[in-house]
């Protein structure tokens, strides 16, 4: 895998999740293994649309149902969701973020004393470091979050098969559903997460 960039939010772990399958067969997939065990997610009038089914392969590809993802987020981001509006049916992005104080504007920063997301010193990690809680509670604590939605509007969509004869049929849209998410992810957001946390490019 490439380094993470500070405005690569999201990235596929393809190589692992080979490597993770049951026989290491080009067609065998960790994550395949995961979608045919939660098929019963997917609505079946949702099979052909492709915003209901990104949303669910979506769902799959990442934390809490894969752990580590077939979707690799970026440690030092909360989490990078796919949701369909409940409002409109339209596609949305949803990125929820720590903000550390000195993210802050000078006039609103809590006092020094006041703790902050520290770094968490057992993650391991190829770019930027996971952040928890403090393990001192002895001591006040704000820690903020930040979350960006943003609408998918003209996205670029895989359209699912709907029917799936085999199982690399239903892998290989899946696959394709969440590479395309991936990629639009961090060519939309990735800049305004970076202006957000103030990194504004660059690698770590």
């Amino acid at each position: 895998m490439t380094d993470w960039s500070t405005t690569t939010l999201v990235r596929v772990a393809d190589d692992y999740d080979r490597a993770m399958g049951d026989s290491g067969a080009p067609l065998d997939s960790r994550f395949g293994r995961y979608l045919t065990q939660n098929l019963d997610g997917l609505w079946k009038e949702d099979r052909k649309d492709p915003i209901a089914f990104a949303v669910w392969a979506w769902s799959i590809a990442t934390p809490p149902i894969m752990s580590p993802g077939y979707v690799r987020v970026r440690p030092d981001l909360g989490a990078v969701r796919l949701v369909q509006s409940q409002y409109d049916g339209r596609l949305v992005v949803v990125i929820e973020t720590p903000v550390q104080h000195g993210q802050l504007a000078q006039g609103v920063r809590p006092p020094y004393s006041v703790r902050d997301w520290e770094t968490d010193r057992y993650s391991h990690s190829d770019g930027p470091q996971a952040l928890q809680a403090p393990e001192d509670e002895s001591r006040p604590t704000l820690m903020l979050t930040a979350t960006l939605r943003l609408p998918a509007d003209g996205w670029t969509l895989h359209q699912p098969a709907g029917a799936w004869p085999v199982e690399e049929l239903l892998i290989d849209d899946a696959k394709q559903a969440v590479a395309l998410a991936v990629q639009q992810i961090n060519t939309v957001a990735g800049h305004q997460v970076a202006k957000l946390i103030g990194d504004e490019g660059g690698h770590w």
